[in-house]
């Protein structure tokens, strides 16, 4: 590189100095656009259907996602949380985080007191998928008298099944394996087959994502 600038002469400096300016310029853009860096840099967020986390309720539809400066937490990493927040079954968090409601479809996350992420509804609509929470069975399923399944207690009421990304288990089985949990005797839960509580996904071991379901009371998780 030194060799062509000295046979180039001054005309080449000036050229390769507006080279490094421009690449400088191009850089700065770049970090300033990142998506970890910028609200409008999150991809929007599905909620599949008018959901709840403790006191904060969550209309069906689009969300957008922002996350606050000097958290640690990216939009893959808020977009996850967000997800994970949706499955929970009693509605206490996990690792200190706390959700503070702003009104329907806007609330803030914090983890210890430190402010982490923010969702906002942006767009109205219901859906069935989402690539994160899984696919939404159509119709809820109704437990007609409150019973224990392993740990978990269903409430009477109606709830809601969920498919897991990459799960082979249809609607359809869903429906009658949770049917047959509700009705085991003792709340014993048939072998293979085990829950993880905090979100209500019931699996078989051998297979935990390919024989997968989960389980959400309609009206979302956790008292209001």
């Amino acid at each position: 590189m030194e060799g062509k600038v000295s046979r180039t002469g001054r005309t080449g400096l000036g050229f390769a100095a507006a080279l490094l300016s421009a690449a400088a310029l191009a850089v700065l853009a770049l970090g300033l656009a990142a998506p970890g860096a910028s609200a409008a840099g999150c991809p929007s967020f599905q909620v599949l259907h008018n959901d709840r986390i403790g006191p904060a309720s969550f209309p069906a539809g689009s969300y957008t996602i922002t996350v606050s400066p000097g958290s640690g937490v990216n939009c893959y990493s808020a977009s996850q949380l967000f997800a994970r927040f949706l499955e929970d079954y009693d509605g206490i968090l996990p690792s200190g985080w706390k959700v503070s409601s702003q009104g329907a479809g806007k609330a803030s996350f914090a983890q210890n007191g430190r402010a982490g992420f923010a969702v906002a509804r942006s767009g109205g609509g219901e859906g069935e998928v989402n690539p994160v929470l899984g696919r939404l069975c159509p119709g809820p399923f109704t437990v007609n008298t409150s019973s224990r399944v392993g740990p978990l207690l269903f409430a009477r009421g109606q709830y809601l099944l969920y498919l897991p990304t990459r799960t082979e288990i249809s609607c359809r089985r869903a429906a009658v394996l949770f049917t047959r949990f509700l009705v085991a005797p003792g709340g014993a839960l048939p072998p293979p087959w085990r829950v993880k509580a905090q979100i209500a996904t019931f699996f078989k071991p051998a297979h935990p994502t390919r024989s997968a379901f989960r389980v959400e009371p309609l009206a979302g998780a956790g008292p209001a």
